[in-house]
């Protein structure tokens, strides 16, 4: 079975207005996706984990987002992206 792709907000910067159904998706999925090489490096990530500390210890998939105005940089970043997101669900993991 493919898993599922939940694209998850983290408010507008305080981990206290995370909404619930974005904590419920962060705890029950095995694979977080987060933008960057580093957790620690990403802000999303930073807000997510002071909400949600467990997200620590799931599978973590850095993804490149150049911040570039070059539409072929985009385009290239993009479609790695979807790749390494697709080779997950294919394998059954959300």
């Amino acid at each position: 079975m493919r898993g599922c792709f939940y694209g998850v907000g983290v408010g507008p910067g305080d981990p206290e207005l995370m909404t619930l159904k974005a904590v419920r998706i962060i705890r029950e999925v095995p694979v977080i996706a987060y933008p960057g090489g580093q957790p620690m490096d990403s802000t999303a990530w930073k807000i997510a984990a002071a909400s949600v500390p467990e997200i620590r210890d799931k599978e973590r998939l850095g993804i490149d987002v150049p911040m570039t105005r070059d539409a072929a940089l985009l385009e290239g970043a993009h479609r790695r992206a979807i790749r390494q997101i697709e080779a997950l669900l294919d394998r059954g993991k959300s």
